[in-house]
């Protein structure tokens, strides 16, 4: 099968339901909602969709219910991802999030997995591995991405592994070694990269660099870390929002824009810088894909920090 798209993510699509509240709850206490509305969302949707937009050809394989609205799947087909290996689930419900938010911009999220729980129970979504020169694996169930990353391997891709929040509760030791060993790229916020280096067995992000080539860490208003064998660290600064409304899927959005550099041949550093403006854009409306912006949106916005 011929290689025709530089992107293949694996990770959730997902109906975001986002409730915004003074202070998130407390247990056995109640607080008044003062916002809520549902919103395309998903890591796997998110990064697939903001990448498509971006200029680089993607595919975005992903488990969905018989509910899967069709205004998402026609949202995602507008932008050019292949939505080959999308695959729609008899009898079962779409991937559901509940995000609770407060004003400082702190989070805590309810998800009901729907198929994606048993992902590792259906047939390996290959053509997404072989059509891609670069397989991301998101979020998703260990059991899952470990075949899908054997036979990435085995077809010489270039692996990206992205646990996300998962890392927190899906993974152990014992199933984080064996991904961390075939990827090339690890991507993870602060409080994700923690659990990684004691899931390693490590004891500073640099020492990451032992299992893959670059370590990717994103720091909210502190920018973003992006360390490389070959390059070494590289500090890349918060490019600022005209205005901060929801930073639910900046991450996503990062890793977008950071796809977008990579697939041109821009070195790490430089794709950082991509990824902070795409992100910048995404965090001034509600919900993960309500402002995308265009790739020229994003170069010009970076071009404040860095000629391109």
């Amino acid at each position: 099968m011929a290689v025709s798209n530089y992107l293949g993510v694996f990770g959730h699509v997902v109906l975001d339901h986002i409730l915004t509240m003074p202070r998130l709850p407390v247990p056995n206490t109640t607080v008044r909602i003062l916002g809520r509305n549902t919103y395309f969302g998903g890591t796997g949707g998110n990064i697939a969709r903001i990448a498509a937009r971006l200029g680089v050809r993607t595919a975005l394989a992903s488990l969905v219910g018989e509910d899967f609205p069709a205004d998402y799947r026609q949202a995602l087909e507008r932008d050019g991802v292949d939505l080959t290996d999308l695959r729609t689930v008899p009898g079962a419900s779409t991937p559901s999030a509940w995000i609770f938010t407060d004003p400082k911009g702190d989070q805590a999220t309810v998800i009901d997995q729907g198929p994606m729980w048993e992902a590792h129970r259906h047939p390996i979504p290959d053509h997404t591995v072989r059509t891609a020169q670069v397989v991301h694996l998101g979020t998703g169930r260990p059991r899952h991405h470990t075949k899908v990353a054997r036979l990435a391997a085995k077809l010489g891709k270039v692996i990206a592994f992205d646990p996300s929040q998962e890392i927190t509760y899906a993974y152990t030791r014992t199933t984080f070694l064996p991904l961390l060993r075939k990827a090339h790229l690890f991507f993870g916020n602060e409080t994700e990269l923690r659990v990684a280096i004691r899931l390693a067995g490590v004891r500073k992000p640099e020492d990451l660099l032992r299992f893959v080539e670059h370590v990717v860490v994103t720091r909210g208003r502190r920018g973003s870390l992006v360390l490389t064998r070959a390059g070494g660290r590289h500090a890349i600064p918060r490019v600022p929002p005209r205005k901060v409304i929801d930073i639910t899927g900046a991450g996503d959005a990062y890793r977008a824009g950071y796809y977008a550099g990579l697939s041109r041949g821009y070195e790490p550093a430089r794709c950082g810088l991509l990824g902070s403006a795409t992100a910048s854009f995404v965090i001034e409306a509600r919900g993960t894909q309500s402002r995308i912006p265009t790739w020229d949106e994003v170069v010009d916005r970076a071009r404040r920090f860095r000629d391109f």
